[in-house]
């Protein structure tokens, strides 16, 4: 049995190894695919978590968020406030994988992340190493060729082909609510949680704690939720349900390098698109779980052996150039994003609009500047979308954000989306997101010539629809094939 001491030792090893302190020499003299899964294993049961894969089989840059409103806490921390909340050494490889700042740098010096096949050689190894570990999919994969290669144990529903029942989930009517595991002798309960925002799929904490109270009286030792509520959700599951030891939080597309403990609840949190896999080791005494051990693996493909089968079974990356990123293209932060500022130009282009209203991207590959834009990436930012033009008063276009808005703040954790702000383009204004819904949004104005955007007056406005008019992936191509070096500047929303 190892002594306290042994299992620090190897905690510092690790950490040191993966940028969580100490200088970057350091860090990349000892970062590689051993040090990276590097454990001291814990009990009998590992469980292996990602989420909203969104369809992403190769590797690829994603900035992770430079402004991200919310209360002062996990997980809206973002660059300095979060590497002092973990210590995450600056210009390490995981600060490279969790902050903004310096990205551009950053990236070209560690690479691009995820990918299937390197996820497929992390749960392979694992998998080796500790027969029996339960992999377990978030949800929100859109892939049933990644369910194929990864062969999660249970998905919650809304994976979409990555497991053959389609997934569990307590909230959506005829669907499983739950998959049971033995390990060990040890019963283990996963209890799944869909998107709450599909049609039917609402929950309460009566209904979920029913579940857990009938897992626990048959048997289980420990009980999961693997979840696709969204981080602010499973907070407030967290601290409302008893008997939970685990959720595994997906939807918001967060990644935390340690757990965040409510009660006796752990929340996980292991990002998206394939960029991190959680492992999560858990010991049982008496009937219950007594330790928690956990790491959060960053997918540095350059770092990752790809796993040759899974490798074979992928699609060639379409590579055809349309143009350049003078600038960086990126979508994370709150309120806007290059890459929607793009979108709102290139519909303002088509459409001969005033304004633009883009609702925020669910996700787009980060480019960096000097990097080829590419066709296919293009088309994914374009979601199969396309362009109409509508001339709309002031009081219908502020409605619209505020309808927006409400969704992105709404104060009931289970009504908000985990989403961010729409976009604008060609329009100003003030948001208050702490304030009620309806009384967030006020001081539209046109940037062409700065004046204030009445209640009565109509002006046009591009929009986006799911079918009808000009393909957004055709007026994309056109803006970013005419201007061959493409940069650009949100427009600005003042927040208050």
């Amino acid at each position: 049995m190892p002594t306290r001491r042994e299992v620090l030792g190897q905690t510092i090893a690790a950490s040191l190894a993966l940028g969580l302190s100490g200088g970057r020499a350091a860090a990349q003299d000892r970062y590689d695919q051993a040090a990276l899964l590097q454990f001291y294993p814990l009990g009998d049961i590992t469980l292996l978590h990602y989420s909203d894969l969104h369809g992403m089989m190769h590797p690829h840059f994603m900035r992770p968020a430079a402004v991200r409103y919310g209360p002062d806490r996990v997980p809206n921390l973002v660059g300095e406030a979060l590497r002092i909340r973990y210590g995450i050494g600056g210009r390490t490889p995981m600060d490279a994988a969790m902050t903004a700042e310096g990205f551009d740098a950053l990236g070209d010096v560690y690479g691009p992340m995820g990918g299937l096949a390197h996820m497929a050689a992390v749960l392979r190894a694992v998998r080796a190493a500790r027969p029996g570990a339960l992999v377990l999919d978030g949800g929100g994969t859109d892939s049933a060729l990644a369910g194929e290669v990864l062969a999660p144990d249970a998905a919650t529903f809304g994976a979409r082909g990555a497991v053959p029942s389609e997934g569990i989930a307590l909230n959506v009517e005829g669907q499983p609510a739950e998959a049971t595991f033995d390990r060990g002798g040890t019963q283990v309960a996963v209890i799944g949680l869909a998107d709450p925002h599909r049609p039917g799929a609402g929950v309460s904490l009566d209904r979920v704690q029913r579940a857990v109270a009938d897992r626990r009286a048959a048997g289980a030792a420990v009980v999961v939720l693997l979840s696709r509520m969204g981080f602010e959700a499973d907070r407030a599951l967290a601290s409302g349900i008893e008997g939970v030891d685990v959720i595994l939080s997906g939807h918001s597309g967060y990644a935390l390098p340690e757990p965040e403990v409510i009660g006796g609840t752990r929340i996980v949190a292991s990002g998206a698109q394939g960029r991190f896999i959680s492992r999560v080791d858990i010991a049982v005494e008496k009937g219950r779980m007594s330790e928690l051990r956990h790491r959060l693996i960053p997918v540095f493909s350059a770092l990752i052996r790809p796993d040759a089968s899974a490798a074979q079974r992928l699609p060639a990356a379409e590579t055809a150039q349309v143009g350049v990123a003078a600038a960086m293209l990126h979508h994370r932060d709150t309120f806007s994003g290059t890459w929607e500022a793009l979108i709102g130009e290139a519909m303002l282009a088509e459409t001969g609009a005033q304004v633009a209203l883009v609702p925020p991207l669910r996700v787009a590959e980060t480019v960096l500047p000097g990097q080829p834009i590419l066709s296919r990436q293009l088309a994914g930012v374009a979601e199969g979308r396309h362009l109409a033009a509508h001339r709309l008063t002031g009081v219908a276009i502020a409605l619209l954000l505020e309808a927006a808005a409400e969704a992105a703040f709404a104060q009931d954790p289970f009504a908000r989306q985990e989403t961010r702000m729409m976009r604008a383009a060609g329009l100003t204004y003030t948001i208050a997101p702490d304030a009620d819904e309806g009384a967030r949004i006020s001081g539209l104005s046109l940037v062409t010539d700065g004046t204030p955007l009445e209640p009565d007056t109509d002006v046009a406005v591009a929009l986006l629809q799911d079918g009808g008019g000009t393909p957004l992936s055709e007026a994309l191509h056109r803006i970013v094939a005419r201007r061959g070096q493409v940069a650009v500047t949100p427009a600005a929303v003042t927040v208050r």
